[in-house]
C-alpha cells in the first residue's frame, strides 16, 4: 500500500498464473446479439471520478450523472473511480466527516471510515436510482482508482 506516496509497505504477495480472459466464439455473440438484444446495439456510459467537488463531499457530479443513466437507460454503466478520493482535503488529514440521516431523519455530522463514505454515498445513490426505476436493468461496473482510499493497491 502506498497511501501517503513515499514509501512501500508489502501486506500480501501475489503468486501464480492468472485465470485465463473470458472469450466468447463469433458465432455465440451473434446468437446473443439476435436473441438477447434483438439486433440492438449495446449502449454503454461511462464516467470517471472524483465524483465530488474539492470543497464539498455531497456528491453532486455522481447525483448529476445518475439523473441522466435514469433518462438514457443504457445497458452498462462503467464508473472508474477515485470514488473516495485520498488527494481529497478530508482525506489528507485522515479525518472525513459526512452527514449521516438518524432514525428522527435529520442529518448528522459524523467522523466515519472511507467504506462507511462509499457505502452511505456512492452504493447508497445507484441503489437509490434503481429503486426510482424499477424497470431499468442497467449493469454497474465499479472500477477503483490508485487514488482511492478504500481501495488496496495490489
Amino acid at each position: 500500500m502506498n497511501l501517503s506516496g513515499q514509501k512501500i509497505n508489502a501486506h500480501h504477495i501475489y503468486e501464480g498464473a492468472p485465470h485465463p480472459p473470458c472469450s466468447s466464439s463469433v458465432r455465440q455473440l451473434r446468437a446473443f446479439h439476435q436473441h438477447a438484444q434483438e439486433g440492438k446495439p449495446v449502449k454503454i456510459m461511462t464516467a470517471s471520478g472524483p465524483f465530488t467537488t474539492s470543497d464539498c463531499m455531497n456528491y453532486q457530479p455522481l447525483v448529476d450523472f445518475l439523473h441522466i443513466v435514469m433518462e438514457q437507460a443504457p445497458d452498462v454503466v462503467v464508473l472508474t473511480g477515485p470514488f473516495v478520493d485520498v488527494r481529497g482535503e478530508e482525506e489528507k488529514d485522515g479525518v472525513t466527516v459526512v452527514d449521516l440521516v438518524d432514525d428522527a431523519d435529520t442529518a448528522v455530522e459524523q467522523i466515519v471510515t472511507y467504506e462507511v463514505v462509499f457505502a452511505t454515498k456512492v452504493s447508497s445513490l445507484i441503489e437509490e436510482m434503481f429503486a426510482a426505476n424499477e424497470a431499468l436493468e442497467t449493469q454497474f461496473v465499479l472500477v477503483p482508482s490508485l487514488d482511492d482510499a478504500t481501495a488496496k493497491c495490489v
